[in-house]
């Protein structure tokens, strides 16, 4: 029961800061998102502590991700993949690093990473899940994140020209983040643990890379107009 709590507050936390990001509502789909973590949890249970299968918790939860992002929340595709991969990578960074000063405390070991049900645990998760939610209330405070991510539900009937750079920047940071995951389950089989710190803050850094040049044009694309017009005149 307690695994499946921590596992609840660990995936809000995800979905916290992946919407904050990028200025996405919570409240308005908070029964959604309450019913997702909990799947999350019963999932991420079953695949850790039932079938002991700890390494492939994070691509199932991925994938569980992108479906919910994608037919619940009403995003597209490569918009789901790309707000996902972002908040997971981000994450990440944030639990490993926590992990990681706390191991050099030694208080716990670099076995801790594939426990399930410990007080080293539990500690790593709470002080990653504070640190999470407290940056998306800061966020949400300061009005902070990016805004080029229309807010759902989508248009799915309009058809739209993926190669303009707004929606072709999304679809590479969403395959890098793909990439992302595989490649932390490697590195996790491997125990290479400063490896998936470095992988994920590069992938986040490539997301917030492209989310700011996102913002820049759409903020191009509002005063274009404006522009035109005066030269006219």
């Amino acid at each position: 029961m307690t695994y499946i709590l921590f596992s609840i507050l660990d995936s809000f936390a995800v979905h916290a800061l992946t919407l904050k990001l990028y200025q996405l509502p919570i409240k308005k789909y908070l029964y959604q998102l309450l019913a997702c973590t909990v799947v999350i949890a019963l999932i991420s249970f079953t695949m850790r502590v039932k079938l002991d299968l700890q390494v492939w918790d994070l691509p199932v939860q991925y994938v569980v991700y992108l479906f919910f992002y994608r037919y619940v929340l009403k995003y597209r595709y490569h918009i789901s993949a790309f707000i996902v991969g972002s908040g997971l990578s981000a994450y990440i960074s944030i639990q490993m690093i926590v992990y990681y000063l706390i191991s050099l405390s030694g208080i716990v070991t670099k076995s801790v990473i594939f426990e399930n049900n410990s007080l080293e645990v539990y500690f790593i998760q709470l002080s990653s899940i504070g640190i999470t939610l407290t940056i998306a209330a800061v966020l949400k405070k300061t009005g902070r994140g990016f805004s080029f991510i229309s807010k759902p539900p989508h248009d799915f009937v309009q058809r739209i020209n993926y190669l303009e750079y707004h929606h072709l920047v999304t679809i590479i940071s969403a395959v890098l983040s793909a990439v992302t995951i595989l490649l932390t389950l490697w590195l996790l089989i491997s125990n290479q643990y400063f490896g998936i710190i470095a992988l994920s803050l590069a992938t986040f850094g490539i997301a917030y890379y492209f989310s700011d040049q996102g913002d820049y044009e759409r903020v191009r694309h509002l005063i274009e107009p404006f522009g035109e017009e005066a030269e006219e005149k």
